[in-house]
């Protein structure tokens, strides 16, 4: 009996079966990539592209499972199995950044700058990137450490990028659209049905993270930023789009972030009027209320819908198995596993202690389903101590950039900040290279490029005192 053969490979044998076919194509990809080459130089037409590519970056980030843009992710890298398909990004990526390479040469010019900058606001982040790849020394699985290693600092590379290039006004723009373009093509090639929603994602809470993000993005929008009427109506129209996918969606955790994230854009305004030692204090209870109520919430979230069916989700055995886990990670508390190298069990077998992990049901995960046990694990101690710091330091300039900038702008971060925060909980997205740990990246190097310059901008230009002039 003969195997169906997929479309992608019908397509590779049909271009490498002929050599003229090649060639012609090949010839036709040189003259193509010359041309944007040429028109990328131009200093407007060089920053519409740069743009395009921001907003598409953002939109494949989550990785996603539709062809051809599941090939585009930069998560290939670490598959040795997937075939020439998985290698599209070695050749994808460089010729993006030849296209642009009149807006590269901006950013290298300026980078001994922002790195310093971002050093000196946030040492621990900077720290805490370069674990991925240092944790292949301790690692128990070395070669998927130095793989997946290698494609996170990539990936995070790609994020300080856009970071430094870029103001919150523009960076909004690209998440706004980036995520949209997301739901919109979930949508159309993958709609909504009897089941759950995961459009062209992986799952659906990953999806759903995304349409949380997007809802409350365009409400920001709505709220904040819209200058005209067709904005403000366009806007709204996103909201109640995105919104309805969420819905759709059936993630309850989805549903939760949505209405917190809401709750958050809509207190800006109240936040921006206080001091900053009121507005952390008010963060910081409003961040431990929300993650008592998004527990109960998922914890009983049959009884809340359907009113008692005798199911007991215990967060879908999470509670069960990150006991487990802890204990796994004490037995390793200054180095961890290295990156990726816990969940190992279909390789190393009873080499990595996550083969004896199980519910009572007899579920094994495949990864911790919550962010600081995942760095525990991966890291130990020390590395979950650099990612708490950093985060808390973010959380500072965050509420400090509310009082000097505009509410759109400043709400960018905070929203970010309370969704990667509640997200974690339940998920481990801050530990892979997802649309989580893309939008840690940003905000993280935007917030310290807008703050270190705000504090030089401050010393340099010192308040004046009045003297009073002696009257003789």
């Amino acid at each position: 009996m003969t195997q169906p053969v997929s479309k992608a490979n019908m397509l590779k044998g049909l271009i490498l079966g002929s050599s003229s076919l090649t060639l012609i194509l090949i010839a036709i990809f040189a003259i193509v990539t010359l041309f944007l080459f040429q028109l990328a130089s131009r200093k407007k037409i060089g920053l519409v592209f740069e743009k395009t590519f921001a907003i598409f970056y953002i939109f494949i980030s989550p990785y996603l499972i539709q062809v051809p843009f599941n090939y585009l992710h930069l998560i290939n890298l670490q598959d040795t199995k997937g075939g020439s398909l998985s290698l599209i990004p070695y050749f994808f990526y460089p010729w993006a950044l030849f296209i642009l390479l009149s807006r590269i040469k901006i950013f290298c010019s300026n980078f001994i700058d922002y790195f310093s900058k971002v050093l000196i606001m946030n040492p621990f982040f900077l720290s805490y990137i370069l674990m991925p790849s240092m944790s292949t020394l301790w690692s128990i699985f070395p070669e998927q450490t130095l793989r997946a290693g290698l494609v996170f600092s990539v990936f995070t590379a790609f994020g300080f990028y856009l970071a430094a290039q870029y103001k919150w006004e523009d960076l909004s723009h690209f998440w706004r659209w980036g995520y949209t373009a997301l739901g919109l093509g979930s949508f159309i090639i993958k709609p909504p049905g009897a089941g759950d929603f995961v459009g062209l994602t992986q799952s659906k809470n990953s999806l759903g993270g995304v349409l949380a993000l997007s809802t409350a993005f365009w409400y920001l929008h709505y709220s904040q930023g819209a200058k005209t009427r067709k904005e403000r109506w366009i806007s709204l129209a996103m909201i109640f789009f995105s919104f309805y996918l969420v819905r759709a969606n059936k993630s309850g955790a989805a549903l939760v972030i949505t209405i917190i994230l809401i709750i958050a854009v809509s207190s800006l305004s109240f936040l921006k009027r206080l001091s900053f030692q009121w507005a952390f204090t008010a963060i910081i209870c409003f961040l431990v209320v929300s993650i008592i109520m998004t527990v109960f919430v998922l914890d009983n979230l049959e009884d809340i819908v359907v009113g008692g069916l005798g199911k007991d989700l215990t967060l879908t055995g999470r509670t069960e198995f990150w006991p487990q886990l802890i204990d796994a990670a004490n037995q390793r508390p200054w180095f961890g596993y290295g990156y990726d190298g816990f969940f190992q069990q279909d390789k190393l077998g009873p080499a990595t202690p996550a083969y004896f992990i199980y519910t009572t049901n007899g579920f094994q995960p495949k990864n911790p389903h919550n962010g600081p046990i995942g760095i525990l694990l991966a890291f130990g101690w020390p590395g979950l101590i650099l990612m708490m710091i950093s985060l808390l330091l973010n959380l500072v300039y965050a509420i400090r950039y509310l009082s000097r900038s505009t509410l759109e702008e400043a709400g960018m971060p905070i929203c970010f900040l309370v969704y990667l925060i509640m997200s974690n909980i339940t998920e481990s997205y801050i530990l892979g290279t997802g649309n989580a740990w893309l939008s840690y990246v940003m905000l993280t190097v935007r917030l310290a490029l807008d703050n270190a310059s705000n504090t030089s901008n401050s010393s340099s230009n010192p308040p004046r005192r009045s003297v009073a002039r002696t009257v003789e």
